[in-house]
C-alpha cells in the first residue's frame, strides 16, 4: 500500500527523532513537531495504521512508536537522491580526506580509518580488481647486492610493493635477464594469466641465472595474487562498542566482521552508487541490529571498490549519505592522481 503524504511526514518526523533520541515517539511530541495541524487521536490513528503496515512498532502499551528494519528502509529510500551535502560538512570531509596516506599501497586503509574518525562507527573498505585487469609496471630497484625492492602497478590503478631477498648476489647480468622476462612474459598479461604453469615456464627462461632470479619472480608472482583478489580492510570496529546499546550486539558484530569473508560477499553485490544495507534484509543474525551505508569508489568510469559506515540500525543517514558519496568521490580522485604519479 502506498503511503499517503500525512504518513511518510509521520514516518520521518518519528525516525528522525528516534534517531537523535533513542526513545519511542508518541503523539504529543509529533504535534509538535510535524506541522500537521491535526489532532492527537489523528496522530495516534495514523500511527496506528503505520504500525500494522509494518513500518512501527509500540515497544510497550503505555509508549509510543519507533521505526521497524521497513519504517528505516522507507525513510532512506526517500533521501538517497534528495539528500544535500552540507557547507561545513563538505568542509569536515575536505579536512579529514587530507590526512589521507599518498602511498598508493595505503591509500585505501587510511581512507578507511579517515572516515571512521570522522563518522565515529566502524568502517570497510574493500578493492575490486578488474575483470581485465592487467600487469602495466614492473620495477625492480637494487638496494644492496642481495635485496631488492620490487614495485607492481596494474592498469586498474593498484600499486604494490616488496622488498625482496636472494640467496645469490644480484648482478647487472641477472637484472637485464630479469627486465627481460617482465618486458616479453608479464607486463601486458591479464592477472588470472598468472598461476603454476606460467611460473613453470617462466623459470625455464632464467638460465643459469635460476638461483638468483627465482625468489624474485616468486615474489612477483605472490603479489600479483594479493592484487587479483578482492581485500578487505576494517578499521575502527572499536567504535562499535559506545554506538550500541547492548554490549552483545556489537560483539555479535564485531565477531561477524572479523570473519571478512561474508562481508566481503555482501559488500561486492552492492548494485548502485550509493546503497543502504540493512542487517534485517540480509538474513544474518549478527547484523539485525545494524545496518550499513556503502559507496561505490574509484578512478573515472572504473569504480575498484566499495566503501561503508557499519553501525546500529539508528544512524543519522540524512548525514551519513550524502557524506559517503562525496567522500567516495574523493577518494576516486586521490587514486586518480595516485595512478599519474606513477605514470610520471
Amino acid at each position: 500500500m502506498e503511503l499517503s503524504n500525512r504518513k511518510k511526514i509521520i514516518l520521518s518526523e518519528i525516525v528522525k527523532a528516534h534517531i537523535a533520541h533513542g526513545e519511542p515517539v508518541g503523539s504529543k511530541f509529533l504535534s509538535q513537531t510535524a506541522g500537521l495541524g491535526v489532532s492527537s487521536a489523528t496522530l495516534r490513528n495514523e500511527m496506528s495504521e503505520l504500525c500494522e503496515m509494518g513500518y512501527l512498532e509500540q515497544p510497550h502499551t503505555s509508549a509510543g512508536r519507533v521505526p521497524t528494519a521497513a519504517g528505516y528502509r522507507m525513510y532512506v529510500n526517500g533521501l538517497l537522491d534528495n539528500t544535500n551535502l552540507s557547507p561545513p560538512m563538505q568542509a569536515s570531509i575536505d579536512r579529514a580526506i587530507e590526512k589521507v596516506s599518498g602511498d598508493p599501497e595505503n591509500i585505501t586503509a587510511s581512507a578507511g580509518q579517515v572516515l571512521s574518525e570522522l563518522t565515529g562507527f566502524a568502517t570497510a573498505i574493500m578493492t575490486i580488481p578488474e575483470d581485465n585487469a592487467f600487469i602495466k609496471r614492473v620495477e625492480l630497484l637494487p638496494m644492496g647486492k642481495r635485496m631488492a625492492l620490487m614495485v607492481l602497478v596494474t592498469s586498474d590503478g593498484v600499486a604494490r610493493s616488496r622488498i625482496c631477498r636472494t640467496g645469490e648476489v644480484l648482478t647487472a647480468t641477472a637484472i637485464k635477464v630479469f627486465d627481460r622476462i617482465v618486458a616479453v612474459d608479464i607486463v601486458g598479461k591479464e592477472l588470472n594469466d598468472f598461476g603454476g604453469a606460467a611460473l613453470q615456464t617462466i623459470a625455464a627462461k632464467m638460465g643459469d641465472q635460476v638461483l638468483t632470479l627465482m625468489p624474485l619472480i616468486t615474489t612477483l608472482f605472490e603479489m600479483i595474487e594479493v592484487v587479483r583478489s578482492s581485500e578487505l580492510n576494517l578499521k575502527g570496529e572499536a567504535n562499535l562498542y559506545s554506538a550500541y546499546q547492548k554490549d552483545g550486539d556489537a560483539r555479535r558484530l564485531v565477531e561477524f566482521i572479523t570473519r571478512r569473508d561474508a562481508l566481503l560477499s555482501i559488500l561486492s553485490e552492492v548494485p548502485d552508487p550509493v546503497s543502504v544495507i540493512f542487517g534485517d534484509d540480509c538474513g544474518i543474525e549478527e547484523l539485525k541490529p545494524s545496518s550499513m551505508v556503502v559507496a561505490k569508489f574509484g578512478g573515472g568510469e572504473n569504480r575498484m571498490g566499495r566503501i561503508g559506515i557499519i553501525g546500529p540500525t539508528r544512524m543519522a543517514y540524512e548525514d551519513l549519505i550524502p557524506s559517503i558519496t562525496y567522500f567516495a568521490k574523493q577518494l576516486g580522485k586521490i587514486l586518480e592522481q595516485s595512478v599519474r604519479d606513477l605514470d610520471d
